[in-house]
């Protein structure tokens, strides 16, 4: 039921495979095929359900492929296709990574509505997404991954409101424009939100109207923002997860807008930005808070209730920064906090007054604090500790 004939040398698919019409899957990726008998397919058209094709020279399928009737899984990734072969009509999960498409195939309009649920466009020469090329057949479609491709603008309505896509891939393309309305169908369905290296500048969260209310994981390292503006995070009401590693950030900025704010975020990644200072009580707007990462900035000191009233956050990076001196009660009321990174920063002297209420007896709190200047340690301090 199962032929696997992957990492080999194979040009062709052996014909002795014709006769056996009960394959359900067959895998022959990473070999050297330049194309694959149209018979093939015509023997298989009522068994195969799975078919991997990765790693090849294919430029061209045949039209037979789409007769087999059964097949649900495709993958031709990382072969040489200008464009797509035409399709199953039921197919589930299609992935033409790593191709020479330069659109939204045109065969994707033949498939079933409510069929494909994953398609993986990722790496290919897409340039532009166009209103109308995602119709009747996306209706069921769950992932979209358009990775590494060109795309330089997201217009308006490209995402119909009959597209239930949860998850959306955009990084690495040469986006420079998104219009505010371009995922405003999509506010009751997208919940993940990939677009790292797009070259997106200026204030975070960029400008959109509506459509990202109930995202949960956005991730956008590898930008160029260099404000990151608290109040405008609190629309995003179900945010956990945040990523701004890699960016330009200079600023996190709290207005009078935030005093009422309560975010959702739990796991915030803000490494190697040029942050050089925080302000008091920066986080305490995040109670469900439980890793922070800070490393890799250009913090200097840190003042008191710099991190205070965060329940649940169980780790802190500030490693890699300048930071040599800490005010009284820097970290205070974290009672689950199990590690906290100071290493590769200036100090030479750790003040044991700037920790109150961290960690609990139950917990083994953690304290890097290794490549420093320390010469020696001040103050008390009544919890279980592990230094290095």
């Amino acid at each position: 039921r199962q032929i696997i004939l992957d990492l080999n040398e194979l040009t062709m698919i052996p014909k002795l495979l014709f006769a056996n019409n009960r394959i359900e899957k067959l895998s022959v990726s990473y070999n050297k095929l330049n194309s694959i008998s149209r018979d093939l397919f015509l023997s298989l058209k009522n068994s195969l359900e799975h078919l991997e094709v990765e790693h090849n020279k294919l430029f061209h399928l045949p039209d037979s492929l789409a007769q087999v009737a059964r097949l649900r899984h495709l993958s031709l990734a990382y072969n040489q296709l200008e464009e797509s072969p035409p399709l199953p009509g039921r197919i589930q999960t299609l992935s033409l990574a790593g191709n020479f498409l330069t659109s939204i195939p045109s065969a994707l309009q033949t498939l079933e509505p409510g069929s494909i649920r994953y398609l993986d466009l990722s790496y290919n020469r897409i340039s532009n997404l166009l209103p109308n090329e995602f119709l009747d057949w996306s209706t069921s479609l769950g992932t979209l991954n358009l990775r590494g491709n060109r795309i330089a603008q997201i217009y308006k309505n490209v995402f119909p409101a009959n597209m239930p896509v949860k998850e959306i891939n955009l990084s690495f393309n040469d986006l420079y424009h998104v219009d505010p309305h371009s995922f405003s169908n999509l506010s009751s369905s997208l919940h993940v939100l990939e677009s790292s290296s797009t070259l997106f500048s200026g204030y975070f969260p960029f400008e959109t109207e509506e459509g990202l209310e109930n995202l949960s994981w956005l991730s956008f390292d590898n930008n160029d923002f260099h404000i990151l503006k608290l109040s405008k995070i609190a629309s995003f009401s179900y945010l956990k997860y945040l990523n701004l590693d890699y960016n330009r950030i200079v600023d996190i900025s709290i207005n009078d807008d935030c005093q009422n704010v309560s975010l959702s975020l739990s796991n915030i990644r803000i490494s190697y930005n040029f942050l050089n200072s925080l302000r008091s009580r920066t986080f305490s707007y995040m109670p469900e808070l439980r890793n922070l990462d800070l490393s890799y900035n250009r913090i200097n000191n840190l003042t008191k209730h710099s991190f205070t009233n965060l329940p649940n956050l169980r780790y802190l990076s500030l490693a890699g920064n300048i930071i040599d001196s800490m005010e009284y009660e820097t970290f205070a009321n974290l009672p689950k906090l199990e590690i906290l990174e100071l290493q590769g920063n200036n100090f030479s002297c750790l003040s044991l007054n700037s920790f109150f209420n961290v960690s609990h007896i139950d917990i083994t709190f953690t304290l890097n604090v290794s490549r420093n200047y320390i010469r020696y340690f001040e103050g008390e301090s009544e919890m279980s500790v592990s230094i290095f």
